[in-house]
């Protein structure tokens, strides 16, 4: 019975696809939404590739019990998800939402405001939402953001990054099912290189020169986290399509947040001009 059931899961799982003349064939990707403050491009061209690979040139795998198939595709069964941030930045911040256009809203169209120091708030997203989360000392479009698609094109697999390509304000690393996925937590102020376009306020928001450079390579500046956070608008490596299908996401803000493995090597406190604390103090951006 048990295998009756798992055959028949299958065979309505792959029915649709076979509907619609497959999976997407390479070369065809779904269209990039736009964002309407004209910022954003995790989902756009670097998302089409990992995508691709992902849906087309799959890795092989031991054939999954019933039991971790129904874990591993709860966010493809669902009809929404949820994205839970913490603030370990140590002191407040202002949090604001943007959808993608023709997205969704997400669900309770919550305002842009303070996100407090040490709270948590779970930002739940429908069933075709693209569009990204900005965080930072204020309000600025250019300010760090996680972008999040949970989109038809994608057959509803959850798309996840953090990027600075538009700027950095604070450090972000978000992770999937416990595993730091995308993001950088580096204090990118404290590192020695010089922010060559500046925002309001010292040291709280540096402007991505890179903005249009879609091949990169990283600016100086935003270079420590090259590959782990997007850092120009191809930083590919930085997508975490494909890592997250479960539906268990995690965001953090701060410097001792988890370090994604695709982060440069690890520095030591020295570098960042503390003594031999065991933390770097929070707050630092």
């Amino acid at each position: 019975m048990v295998l009756i059931t798992y055959l028949a899961a299958v065979a309505v799982t792959i029915a649709p696809a076979l509907a619609r003349g497959g999976l997407a064939p390479r070369g065809s990707p779904g269209p990039s939404p736009t964002y309407a403050y004209g910022y954003g491009y995790g989902y756009g061209s670097s998302f089409d590739s990992a995508i691709e690979e992902a849906l087309n040139y799959p890795e092989p795998t031991a054939a999954p019990k019933l039991s971790d198939r129904a874990k591993d595709d709860a966010a493809l069964n669902a009809d929404r998800l949820t994205v839970r941030i913490t603030n370990g930045f140590g002191e407040d911040l202002s949090i604001s939402y943007n959808s993608n256009a023709g997205s969704p809203s997400i669900i309770g169209n919550p305002p842009a405001g303070t996100f407090k120091a040490a709270a948590n708030t779970d930002v739940v997203v429908p069933r075709g939402f693209a569009g990204p989360i900005f965080i930072g000392h204020y309000f600025d479009p250019a300010n760090s953001k996680i972008e999040v698609a949970f989109v038809s094109n994608q057959d509803y697999r959850p798309g996840l990054d953090v990027s600075y390509v538009d700027g950095y304000s604070v450090p972000i690393v978000c992770s999937c099912a416990g595993v730091a996925v995308t993001g950088c937590n580096e204090p990118l102020f404290r590192l020695g290189h010089t922010c060559t376009n500046p925002g309001p306020g010292y040291r709280q928001l540096c402007h991505n020169p890179q903005i249009n450079s879609p091949n990169g390579p990283a600016d100086p500046f935003f270079q420590p986290c090259q590959g782990a956070a997007y850092t120009f608008p191809n930083d590919q490596t930085a997508n975490a399509f494909g890592k997250c299908d479960n539906g268990d996401i995690q965001c953090c803000v701060g410097v001792n947040c988890p370090r994604p493995s695709l982060q440069h090597g690890k520095r030591s406190l020295e570098e960042y001009g503390f003594g031999n604390e065991t933390e770097i103090p929070l707050g630092l951006a």
